[in-house]
């Protein structure tokens, strides 16, 4: 089962900078493949080939670990299924803009504790 949980973090002022770079990356990342995918012909949905055309380009330019590029990549692919999905309903749907300030962690990022949660590095 997944469940989405909004939290409201305590950081310290240096850790609240970590955090809004770690977004920032987060956001740059899941825009640089929707914007890959939107190349050519068609719409590249699929994440294995969507992971196979963008991961070393993104690892190379960006210090996200292993785990949130994946994420990145699968947030950007949900969000060209939608647009296609939305086109083959006859609505109009434009490019993903990743605008919304997030970052999704999972058990391959972070591990999450009652209080408190460790953020993995590698």
């Amino acid at each position: 089962m997944r469940r989405t949980v909004p939290v409201t973090l305590d950081v310290d002022s240096d850790d609240a900078v970590l955090l809004e770079d770690t977004v920032d990356e987060f956001l740059f990342a899941a825009q640089y493949v929707v914007d890959h995918a939107f190349q050519g012909e068609y719409v590249t949905t699929s994440k294995a080939r969507l992971q196979d055309e963008t991961y070393d380009e993104v690892r190379d330019q960006t210090p996200l670990n292993a785990g949130l590029v994946q994420n990145a990549r699968n947030k950007a692919a949900e969000a060209c299924k939608s647009v296609v999905e939305r086109w083959k309903q006859g609505k109009k749907a434009s490019k993903p803009t990743m605008t919304s300030p997030h970052v999704v962690y999972d058990h391959r990022t972070a591990t999450f504790y009652d209080d408190h949660y460790d953020r993995w590095t590698g």
